[in-house]
């Protein structure tokens, strides 16, 4: 049989013999903490969180009351029931004790029975207390549990059901076409399975110890650019923006888990797709922070203007069976572990995840992780462009934004323009002013083809020259001439490369 837990007692009396006496008739019974002084009995509190203090009232320096008033303060020790043992017996002295917070009161010279029931009394409260405490929580884990095995039996036949139906379909259909759609469905399906298998093998090995990191170099840049290649096609379906930002601190190539550290960054990802309403914006951004022995601590941010969540929300996300609510969960699909497998992944990194949100404002995660460089220091190898102007269009302010911090390095001027007809009035007012035209495709007022052919058609003489580079998501092979038949001197794909960009610039102002 499993030895019951003890109990701890913390006694408080600048008086050794109190001490020793009280000692003796609760111990052995009890783990028994002593303190002679008020600071170091509160000190002791925080530190041990005992179940019963028992307080002297006249103490030199910080007194009983005083202590108890410090204890009732912090959030740590207010709930600890103190029980003061005093030679002040008056009852003006017991009613100032319990109208402070105090549970109980026993007057000098105390009686050892009286000590030991009324420590009891306090004691048989406290685990009253937490066995019914236990007991709603596994009511609570239970009916969370049962809620989240149904959303996974859920979620995983819906795939499954896709899968056999457009198999069975493609296989009884003769147009080539037709079995193209059917098993072009089914492959999708089959992914969306893949992920959900993976999700409930992630928590097994969690629940089980198993989740183990391993250790290679790889280039984070590159790496982060296959997996928004990857996000792409929903980008596109809910015709969101996504940007993406990173800082040139980060190392070229790091050592580390590649492939957790982007499982967490894909399911922050994922998740911010998930619940951004179409036509909304989704920023990515990560930087370095330079620590010791070649260790950098990496942060990475995914903002949404999404539905956002409350503050019960928030204090669920990280917890299995605990995420969100149910109606969020049929709403949008899943089975609410990603964030579990994410918070455990970061931990085990070394770094964590952080949530900012406010119910239809948005959120913002930000998920940290220690990295080993492959090389010491970065590299200061920045094109410069001093004494350059260039002219970016674009009719999202975050992507302004990033273009901005991107272009700082190379000491270019840049000026802003929110949409092609604004581009265009600018350029008017000073051509000779910029030397490079960086201008988004799709922009409201007047698109980035149509401010081209504007400018390509002014009179000044820099206007037939001037470097303008398309920014674009569709990138297909027929838009991308239709871009250059305008009058555009070249492209670049979204969410922008930094390596890409720079490139571009010191092609075309013919800087090496």
């Amino acid at each position: 049989m499993e030895e019951q837990k003890k109990n701890s007692i913390l006694i408080v009396d600048d008086e050794k013999f109190n001490i020793m006496a009280l000692a003796h008739i609760l111990s052995p019974d009890h783990i028994i903490y002593i303190s002679k002084d008020g600071q170091d009995a509160i000190d002791i509190a925080h530190e041990n969180k005992p179940d019963v203090i028992l307080l002297d009232i006249l103490m030199p320096g910080m007194d009983g009351y005083e202590v108890l008033r410090e204890l009732k303060r912090s959030e740590v020790t207010r709930d600890i029931p103190v029980i003061f043992i005093s030679g002040l017996n008056g009852a003006e002295d017991e009613q100032k004790g319990l109208s402070l917070g105090a549970a109980d009161y026993i007057c000098k010279p105390f009686h050892p029975a009286i000590v030991e029931l009324r420590v009891m009394n306090q004691i048989r409260l406290i685990n009253q207390m937490r066995e019914l405490l236990a007991k709603e929580l596994a009511i609570q884990s239970s009916h969370a549990k049962d809620e989240f095995l149904s959303r996974m039996s859920h979620e995983m036949r819906t795939p499954m059901n896709a899968i056999i139906g457009m198999t069975r379909l493609a296989r009884n259909v003769d147009d080539l076409s037709k079995k193209d759609e059917y098993l072009d469905k089914a492959f999708d399906a089959s992914k969306d399975l893949l992920k959900l298998i993976d999700s409930v093998l992630g928590v097994t090995e969690i629940e089980n110890h198993e989740l183990t990191l391993e250790s290679t170099e790889f280039c984070f840049e590159s790496a982060l650019r296959e997996l928004t290649a990857v996000t792409d096609a929903e980008i596109k379906q809910k015709e969101l923006s996504l940007s993406v930002s990173l800082d040139p601190s980060i190392p070229e190539t790091l050592i580390g888990d590649q492939t957790r550290l982007f499982q967490v960054i894909s399911i922050l990802l994922s998740n911010a797709i998930k619940f951004t309403p179409k036509q909304g914006n989704i920023k990515l951004t990560a930087f370095a922070q330079q620590s010791e022995n070649e260790t950098i601590t990496l942060q990475v941010e995914v903002i949404d203007d999404g539905i956002g969540m409350t503050i019960d929300q928030q204090n669920k996300l990280f917890t299995l069976f605990e995420q969100a609510d149910g109606g969020i969960n049929r709403k949008y699909g899943g089975i609410g572990s990603g964030l579990y497998i994410a918070k455990h992944i970061a931990n085990m990194m070394g770094g964590d995840i952080k949530v900012e949100s406010g119910l239809k404002k948005g959120s913002k995660f930000t998920f940290t992780a220690e990295l080993k460089t492959a090389m010491s220091g970065v590299s200061n190898d920045v094109l410069s462009l001093k004494g350059k102007t260039a002219l970016f269009a674009d009719d999202v302010e975050i992507n302004r934004e990033i273009g901005i911090a991107m272009l700082e390095g190379t000491q270019i001027d840049i000026e802003c323009a929110a949409n092609g007809r604004e581009a265009l009035d600018m350029y008017v007012s000073d051509p000779d002013k910029y030397d490079i035209i960086i201008m988004d495709i799709n922009m409201p007022e007047m698109n980035g083809v149509e401010a081209t052919r504007s400018i390509r058609g002014l009179s000044a003489p820099k206007s037939k020259d001037v470097p303008i580079i398309a920014m674009t998501a569709n990138i297909l092979p027929e838009e991308v001439d239709n871009y250059l038949k305008a009058g555009m001197s070249d492209h670049i794909g979204k969410p922008v490369d930094p390596d890409i960009l720079m490139r571009i610039l010191g092609k075309h102002l013919k800087v090496s």
